[in-house]
């Protein structure tokens, strides 16, 4: 059984890994795209994304989570 440190890392790498793939696609789809107003609306939520994981990362330091 999985102590809640235990849970409460795995749920944060587990979204770390989440927001890094989503912001992959977002930027594979934005490099796929010719319309302007597409384009520019998934680069921001590209950037959205990158956002989150930071937050994310730097939340992981103040746990101690690796």
């Amino acid at each position: 059984m999985l102590t809640e440190q235990e849970k409460m890392n795995n749920a944060f790498k587990e979204m770390l890994f989440y927001e890094e793939s989503i912001a992959k696609k977002y930027a594979q789809f934005s490099q796929q795209i010719n319309d302007p107003k597409l384009k520019q609306m998934l680069n921001g939520m590209e950037q959205s994304a990158r956002n989150h994981y930071s937050i994310l990362s730097e939340t992981m330091s103040k746990f101690k989570i690796v």
